[in-house]
């Protein structure tokens, strides 16, 4: 007897609905194991979000722990139109009066004047050959068909110390002028023409070739360029200006907003990776949601360990100068710190040394920037770390996860093909005992 696919011939159930029911019972297993593998999604995605805060805890504790890191220093120039000054590293303390008489400047020449730039210089065959100090002669061929514009073309094609051009001078029939400029500058680098087989008469000297002249803190001082970093250790002049009777003052002191402002990243960063953990470690009682580290020890000894780093005290320092809040970092009772630059700022300038030892490591001693970057580093080591290990853990179990659904959906596909077998079975049954019973009717009906 034909079965239908959804309900009974005979006995008119709705089987599909049935089955779907029944499957859908079955199906609650499988929800719960995707339920519980998104859980672990998303547990797994805030252990990398933290595992990039505590590595920019790394960084910025990195930026601290040598005692290199507090060797900032910065110039203040009395005037900044006269002297450009910057400090680098050896740089030290210390104020200085600088008075600049002469500026260095390159040599410039000028020849007489042609009609046009197109104008023919030379009457045949020969050479212009240049010099610039004591350097190698260099030459360009010249003919009857050089041109001001191509003579020009020829020493710029060089790249041999002097840069030609062409100005118009505006100054009667003659105004085209070939002007030839050193490009480096000091009495060591004049331009000497050598040979000159064209018409051109070099008569005007525009700029003489000069050195820098200057003195700093009354020693006399020639260099061949503006800038001199050979003088104040560590300290860059620029000369800008020139005025012997102007005495300009350079003070060199400790850039301690720099320093204050790598103090305050490590402060930043320690409270995005705290306030991160507490924030995902709570359970909200009103849409009764857990946040992803809510109830997780890992997270929360990470968050432990870090806190107890900040706050202990540096092993083999003075009192004076072992804890964090001695250079002005503080903890509220929400666990979040914080910096006071004034406080930092002064105990810079009162115990440099000292504040040097709290974050570096020392021969004996380890500061705390030291002691932060072994502790972060450790906690998100990528073959041991705690955070690999807790994400490696969540991975395992969503795999674990997905073998169960494969073989939970394999399941219910041969329980459905059991239910409908059962089903067809049954409707089979039906009809043959209603076909009995029509036959018993017609029986006795006929007796």
């Amino acid at each position: 007897m034909s079965i239908s696919a959804t309900s009974g011939v005979v006995s008119n159930i709705d089987y599909q609905s049935l089955i779907t029911q029944l499957v859908g019972i079955r199906r609650q297993s499988i929800t719960q194991l995707q339920t519980d593998k998104k859980g672990l999604e998303i547990t797994n995605s805030a252990y990398s979000n933290l595992s990039s805060r505590v590595k920019d805890l790394v960084t910025a504790a990195d930026g601290l722990r040598n005692p290199a890191a507090f060797g900032s220093f910065k110039t203040t120039v009395s005037d900044s139109n006269a002297i450009s000054a910057s400090a680098g590293s050896g740089a030290s303390y210390g104020s200085h009066s600088i008075v600049v008489s002469t500026l260095a400047k390159s040599h410039k020449v000028a020849a007489d004047g042609v009609a046009a730039a197109t104008s023919t210089i030379a009457a045949g065959a020969g050479s212009f050959t240049f010099q610039v100090g004591a350097g190698t002669a260099q030459s360009v061929p010249v003919d009857a068909a050089t041109t001001l514009t191509s003579l020009k073309d020829s020493i710029n094609a060089l790249n041999a110390g002097v840069t030609a051009s062409v100005v118009n001078d505006g100054s009667g029939p003659n105004p085209y002028r070939l002007i030839l400029a050193g490009t480096s500058t000091g009495t060591s680098n004049s331009v000497t023409i050598t040979q000159n087989d064209t018409s051109l008469v070099f008569s005007t000297t525009l700029q003489a070739a000069q050195d820098a002249t200057f003195t700093v803190d009354a020693m006399s001082f020639t260099r061949q360029t503006n800038s001199a970093s050979d003088i104040i250790p560590g300290v860059t002049l620029d000369l800008l200006s020139a005025d012997p009777a102007r005495t300009i003052g350079v003070t060199v002191s400790r850039d301690t907003d720099s320093i204050s402002d790598n103090v305050k990243k490590l402060v930043d960063a320690y409270n995005g990776v705290v306030s991160y953990i507490k924030q995902n470690n709570r359970y909200d009682s009103d849409t009764k949601k857990a946040y992803p580290f809510f109830g997780d020890s890992v997270a929360r000894s990470i968050a432990d360990d870090l806190r107890r780093v900040f706050s202990s005290a540096a092993a083999g320092l003075p009192d004076t100068m072992n804890r964090l809040l001695h250079a002005g970092i503080s903890t509220d009772r929400e666990g979040v710190m914080s910096l006071d630059t004034s406080k930092l700022k002064n105990a810079l300038n009162s115990n440099f040394d000292g504040v040097v030892s709290l974050f570096t490591k020392g021969a004996t001693t380890t500061g705390f920037a030291e002691l932060i970057h072994q502790s972060a580093s450790s906690i998100d080591d990528f073959v041991d770390g705690r955070i690999k290990g807790r994400q490696d853990g969540l991975k395992k179990n969503m795999t674990r996860i997905d073998q169960d659904i494969r073989q939970k959906e394999t399941q219910l596909v041969s329980y459905e093909e059991q239910l409908r077998a059962q089903f067809t079975g049954l409707e089979a049954m039906l009809a043959s005992l209603k076909g009995q019973s029509n036959a018993l009717n017609n029986y006795f009906g006929g007796a």
